[in-house]
Formats: structure tokens, sequence, C-alpha cells
């Protein structure tokens, strides 16, 4: 990738004591909002997300010749914002799984109160046990539910920034809404996806 020239934009500090030919600016304008929502998919939390952005841009930086080498930028710092993000978990250790009984509580609490299926269904409650239900996925199918979902992206962007086929995706998406399913219908006594 070449370095667009300007005379105020150009790196300094270490950056430029390496001669770096990438343009960090450049490249912030035009892939910050794809690493945040790589990282936020990850992190879900705003402020570890942006920490995450700043962590990613800062490696381009360090590794100015691998970001050059790519064949397509976009896809090298999603992959990089993902190896960042999974960083900042393992030492966040946040990924303990929730047991299934912890999640009927909270079903059981809101039938308790009187709320019906759809009640619960579009609660602000119901929001994070699903969030816990993905938690509780393993790590392969969490992670594309997360980038798809969260993400929003689609299975070719996912199996880039993963590293893996595009069908693996889709086949790990498949697996994990399934089980989503069977989980959420369990925990609400009715199936879901079932006309009655």
């Amino acid at each position: 990738m070449a370095s667009i020239s300007r005379p105020f934009a150009t790196p300094r500090g270490r950056a430029a004591e390496l001669n770096v030919g990438l343009d960090l600016d450049e490249a912030v304008r035009r892939h910050a909002r794809l690493v945040y929502k790589v990282a936020y998919s990850a992190l879900r939390q705003p402020e570890e997300a942006e920490d995450a952005t700043q962590e990613t841009f800062l490696r381009l930086l360090k590794y100015p010749k691998r970001f050059e080498r790519a064949d397509d930028p976009a896809a090298f710092i999603s992959r990089v914002a993902w190896r960042v993000a999974l960083d900042r978990l393992r030492r966040r250790k946040i990924q303990a799984e929730v047991p299934l009984e912890q999640n009927s509580e909270v079903v059981r609490s809101m039938r308790a109160q009187g709320k019906s299926t759809e009640e619960i269904a579009i609660s602000r409650e119901m929001q994070q046990l699903l969030e816990r239900l993905v938690a509780s996925l393993p790590r392969k199918l969490r992670d594309v539910v997360r980038l798809s979902t969260v993400g929003e992206m689609q299975a070719k962007e996912i199996a880039s920034i993963l590293n893996i086929p595009e069908a693996s995706v889709r086949t790990r998406l498949f697996r994990a809404r399934g089980i989503l399913k069977e989980k959420a219908s369990s925990l609400l006594a009715t199936p879901i996806g079932r006309s009655t």
C-alpha cells in the first residue's frame, strides 16, 4: 500500500524513523468503523472496543511491512482487530460459561411477574439472557454468531477475519442457531419457531 503524500499527514516519531510507507491517518479513516465493529463483536463493551481499535492501529505502526504486503488491507486489519480483541478477552477472562440452570431462574422470575412469552422475548432481561446463551456456546460457534449479529457481517467477511472457509462460517452459524433455539425453547417451555 503506497503512502499518500500530504504535508501534515506523514507519520511522526518512531514510525517516521522506520521509514514507514503506511499512512496511518488514511488507514484509520478507511477502516476505523470496521475495526471497531470487529472489536465490539468480541468485547461487547464500547470502551474496551475503543481501546482495542487503538491497539490495532498501533500494531499496524509496529509491523508496517505486514500491512503493506496484505492483498486485502481491510481483511488484514479485521484479522488483527479480532486477535487484539481476543487477547483482551483472555486477559480479562470473561468467557466463563453460565450454567443453564442460572438462566432458568431469570425466566422463572419473569413468569412469576406474570409476563407472557411475548413480553419475556422482548424484554431487556431476555436480551441479557440471550447474550449469556451466546456466551455459553463453544468458542468456534460463539465467534461467528457475534460477528454475524453484533458486527452485522456477511459470511465472506467473517471467513476472512477468522481465516476459515466461507462454508464453515455458514455451517457454524447454522449449528449455533440450532443450539440457541433449543436452549431458548427449553427455558421458555414453549417451542420456538412453531405456530400454534
